[in-house]
C-alpha cells in the first residue's frame, strides 16, 4: 500500500502539503471526520495523478449529484421556510434568490450521517463502474473536508429534483411535496 509522506502533495487535490491538509492535525474541534475506512477505501485510487488531472476531477464534482439519485442529499419530510424559498427561486430561475436560500439550507442538513450516506453512495457507484475511481476518490475524500462543494451540488440537486424541473437519472419528472 502506497504512503503518503508529509511534504507530498495533498491527494484531496487542494495543492498543500499532506502535513498542512488532510493529514494534519486540526487545531479546532468541530471538525468533520468521515470514518477512515471510507477514506482508505478510496485514497488507493489516486496515486499516480497529476495537478491537472485533479483539478479537472474536482471540477466535475458539482455535476457528479445527477449521476444517480443515491448521489442526492436526504431532505427533511417538513420543508422548511429556506427550502420552501430555494424551490421558489428554482421555479421562477432567480439564481441570486436560490443561492442565498441554498446557503441557509445546507447547514441545517449537513450532518456527518448525510455525509457518510453520500460516501458510500459513491463508493457503490464505483463499485458498479458506473463512477471512475479517481472521480469517486476526490468526492470522498471532498466530503472529509469542512465546506464540501460536492455536499452543496447533492443539496441543490435535491431541491432541484423537488421542483419537479429536473428529470430522474432515469428520465423520469419527479412529484413535487
Amino acid at each position: 500500500m502506497a504512503k503518503i509522506r508529509r511534504n507530498e502533495p495533498c491527494p484531496c487535490g487542494s495543492g498543500s502539503k499532506a502535513k498542512r491538509c488532510c493529514e494534519a492535525p486540526h487545531a479546532y474541534v468541530d471538525v468533520r471526520v468521515l470514518p477512515l475506512d471510507l477514506c482508505q477505501n478510496v485514497v488507493n485510487d489516486l496515486p499516480g495523478s497529476t495537478q491537472a488531472e485533479m483539478r479537472a476531477l474536482f471540477d466535475q464534482l458539482v455535476y457528479l449529484p445527477a449521476v444517480d439519485g443515491s448521489l442526492r442529499v436526504r431532505l427533511p419530510d417538513i420543508i422548511t421556510t429556506d427550502m420552501d424559498r430555494a424551490i421558489n427561486a428554482l421555479r421562477d430561475d432567480h439564481g441570486t434568490a436560490f443561492d442565498e436560500a441554498l446557503g441557509r439550507v445546507v447547514p441545517a442538513v449537513d450532518t456527518l450521517e448525510h455525509r457518510i450516506e453520500l460516501a458510500q453512495a459513491v463508493i457503490a457507484l464505483r463499485d458498479q463502474g458506473r463512477i471512475p475511481a479517481k472521480l469517486a476518490a476526490v468526492a470522498v475524500l471532498e466530503l472529509d473536508r469542512e465546506e464540501s462543494v460536492f455536499f452543496l451540488s447533492s443539496v441543490a440537486e435535491s431541491l432541484a429534483a423537488l421542483t419537479a424541473s429536473e428529470p430522474t437519472p432515469a428520465g423520469l419528472l419527479t412529484a413535487t411535496r
